[in-house]
């Protein structure tokens, strides 16, 4: 028992000479509670739906008021229905609705207008969120207020609901899950590959290799770029065999061969991205446990907060830079884009260039911590 109290003992002497160890193994669970407890909710508050207002009288008024007020909407005015699509497509609003021109002189008729809801189907449970928050137009409660009562010709006792609502699902239209799932595994593959592997540098600290390395005419870009290239081609050839099997196996819709492309310059630049950030992680790391446990830290948010899982619209205000700092975010929102929206690269050259920031920032950082390692 002597021995085994000793070892024991040795064992958290060892761990308390490394804090870096100790802040990952307490603060990862903190980083959980906090994201599980405040950040991550399906429930998107004051979804954002474009109204195009083609009738503009007091009823289409009402009408605008009721999605704000009971459907917990967040009402945007628009000139045309291209302008509704464009916003679909953009992100920039879940939700589309047309008030028809004549919806007021149907009304006085008892007559029914249909009123087409365009929905975003990429992320399921948010068209159905929305699909169901539409639903206040059919209510019993609107139905009562869109009453047109004239003293000389009083309403019909029994009235027909004055609106119908006739939704038509963009992007996904079968909202299946896979379609939305799918696109953003790709990223996760590529991102899990890259930063487990991305530690050789780690590895030849702790083997004391690194100072044969530095003697040799290699420069310090070409040594950290050497160590990188090797996982950054296997990360490209997982990208190939998971996007050619979701492809296959679930039907992952592709919008031709511009579509192709463009995905593949995006993986690209996503590999290249997290590779810089791989050999930055392993500059401040000093063993492959500690390069292990701060890779962990990207991986998770990544996981939650970049809209793979959960809307970012979701997240709290005060959170939502986190979720802005993660190149995984810029990825899904792209890949998306071409993969269920038939984007081209010009509508998602915001996601290239921020992943080109990326890339860049994160070698100029690891470039510079590595010559104050060695200075």
């Amino acid at each position: 028992m002597r021995a085994l109290g000793a070892m024991i003992r040795k064992e958290f002497v060892h761990i308390s000479r490394d804090p870096q160890l100790i802040g990952f193994v307490f603060g990862l669970p903190v980083l959980l509670l906090i994201l599980f407890g405040y950040a991550l909710r399906l429930r998107v508050d004051n979804m954002a739906v474009a109204v195009l207002d083609e009738d503009k009288t007091f009823f289409s008024v009402t009408v605008k008021d009721r999605l704000q007020r009971d459907g917990d909407m967040h009402v945007i005015e628009v000139p045309s229905e291209d302008v509704i699509r464009q916003m679909l497509k953009s992100g920039e609003a879940h939700l589309g609705m047309v008030i028809p021109k004549g919806f007021t002189e149907r009304l006085a008729n008892n007559e029914r207008t249909d009123f087409p809801l365009f929905v975003d189907g990429t992320m399921p449970t948010l068209a159905q969120a929305g699909m169901y928050g539409a639903r206040v137009l059919t209510s019993d409660d609107t139905v009562d207020e869109l009453k047109f009562d004239d003293p000389d010709h009083p309403a019909l006792a029994v009235r027909k609901p004055p609106i119908r609502v006739v939704q038509h699902i963009l992007y996904n239209p079968e909202l299946r899950d896979s379609d939305f799932f799918l696109p953003g595994t790709v990223g996760i593959v590529i991102m899990l590959v890259v930063l487990t592997l991305s530690s050789g540098l780690v590895r030849e600290k702790e083997q004391a290799t690194i100072e044969q390395l530095l003697v040799t005419p290699i420069s310090r870009f070409a040594l950290i770029t050497g160590k990188m290239i090797p996982y950054g081609i296997i990360a490209a050839l997982d990208f190939v065999v998971v996007t050619v099997l979701a492809r296959v196996i679930f039907d992952l819709p592709f919008q031709g061969a511009g579509s192709v492309l463009s995905v593949s310059l995006l993986a690209v630049l996503f590999i290249l991205a997290l590779l810089a950030l791989g050999a930055l992680i392993s500059t401040v790391s000093q063993t492959q446990l500690q390069a292990n446990f701060m890779a962990t830290f990207v991986i998770v948010p990544s996981v939650l907060m970049s809209g793979f899982v959960f809307p970012i619209e979701a997240i709290p205000g005060w959170l939502r830079p986190v979720a802005y700092s993660l190149p995984m975010t810029y990825f899904v929102e792209a890949i998306r884009g071409f993969t269920l929206k038939g984007a081209s690269l010009q509508e998602q050259a915001i996601d290239f260039l921020v992943l080109g920031a990326f890339m860049v920032g994160f070698t100029l950082l690891s470039l510079a911590r590595f010559r104050k390692q060695l200075a």
